[in-house]
């Protein structure tokens, strides 16, 4: 069922003084078909069973623009805080999660509960180009979802049932907690804080916060040129938690809030925000459907990104560091690099990619 939401609020409406500011692209009329679209795909919350194997091809990566300068680097000065990787209370890192389950069959409630029901409920983006967007045959594909496809075979067998449920940032874990969903598979930054109140596999990606800006803005990083400026993250998101950390307001930056980073990269293009801050790999996939914008400064954070589950379905978990452990094992013949090659390699720029070591410390 469709659900309407409303044009995202900018909060706070009082502009800081600073620079001018910036207005839509006059003109351009692919800007604003973009930012139509956008509004309109966020509007839609969608749950559909997928019965066949449609994956769609592989996107292909925007032309270069000439005489345009790769991103600048952030001045190291005024560029916080340095990336680096996040460490519990407790010792342990984020990424770490339970050892995979031993091969054969499960005893665990959840596992059994989603054979019984016969289907997988996931909770993914359906607007994130490159991984998990709907391609023109009106398939859900990309890198998650090629993940979401190898659990649920793992789990179901072959042609296995799935139910996407299209889920905006701020309640991907509401729902999981509510079990409206067995998983989330949507780029979701393993925290020590999410840690308290659902559970995640190991680490499949790795990330870093970065800002994306169209490339006569003048900002370069998370410094002093976003005086005056206007900075979006969505609600929920570990950009939210390190503009606040960050103290982007002491910068001379005005936050803008807003439901999921495809609202604030509609409202970039709209004039009604200067840059978004989000994951370096999402930003990606907006750079490459629009390349009138780009990455700036440095990743500013190490994050890596797991499958959520109920804090409770342990027994899920482990299958799921199973399915991650074959998924990812194999080196170029893997299925993860096999992924990678197809939605990844003409975006990210890494010659040698690799999955992050499975880590299992916590039991």
């Amino acid at each position: 069922m469709a659900t309407h939401r409303t044009r995202p609020e900018i909060h706070p409406a009082e502009p800081s003084a600073g620079r001018p500011r910036r207005t839509p692209r006059a003109g351009n009329g692919r800007a604003l078909l973009l930012a139509a679209a956008g509004l309109a795909l966020a509007a839609v919350m969608l749950v559909c069973t997928v019965l066949d194997g449609g994956t769609g091809g592989r996107p292909e990566p925007f032309p270069e623009l000439p005489g345009v300068e790769e991103a600048e680097q952030a001045a190291s000065e005024q560029t916080r805080p340095a990336a680096e990787r996040e460490v519990c209370e407790d010792g342990t890192d984020p990424a770490d999660s339970l050892a995979p389950s031993p091969l054969g069959p499960d005893e665990g409630e959840a596992v059994r509960r989603i054979q019984e029901r016969g289907a997988l409920i996931v909770g993914v983006d359906q607007n994130s180009y490159l991984w998990g967007f709907r391609d023109p045959e009106n398939h859900i594909v990309g890198f998650d979802i090629d993940l979401v496809r190898a659990i649920a075979e793992d789990l179901l067998g072959p042609d296995p049932d799935i139910v996407f449920k299209a889920v905006p940032t701020s309640e991907r874990i509401p729902l999981l907690r509510e079990r409206k969903i067995d998983m989330v598979v949507r780029t979701m930054s393993i925290t020590c804080r999410r840690w308290e109140k659902v559970a995640f596999s190991t680490a499949y990606f790795e990330a870093g916060q970065q800002l994306l800006v169209e490339r006569d803005s003048g900002i370069t990083g998370l410094d002093e040129s976003l005086d005056g400026q206007r900075v979006c993250r969505a609600d929920g998101s570990t950009a939210a938690d390190l503009l606040e950390r960050a103290d982007a307001e002491g910068l001379g930056a005005t936050v803008v809030r807003a439901p999921n980073h495809l609202d604030c990269l509609v409202l970039v293009q709209l004039g009604e925000a200067d840059a978004l801050m989000t994951d370096s790999a999402l930003a990606a996939g907006h750079a490459a459907q629009d390349p009138a914008m780009h990455l700036v400064g440095e990743p500013l954070t190490i994050e890596p990104y797991g499958v959520a589950m109920h804090l409770e379905d342990t027994d899920l978990v482990r299958r799921v560091n199973r399915v991650l452990e074959e998924w990812t094992s194999g080196g170029t013949d893997s299925g993860w690099r096999q992924s990678y090659n197809r939605w990844l390699a003409g975006h990210l720029g890494d010659d040698s990619p690799a999955p992050p070591a499975p880590r299992y410390g916590r039991g």
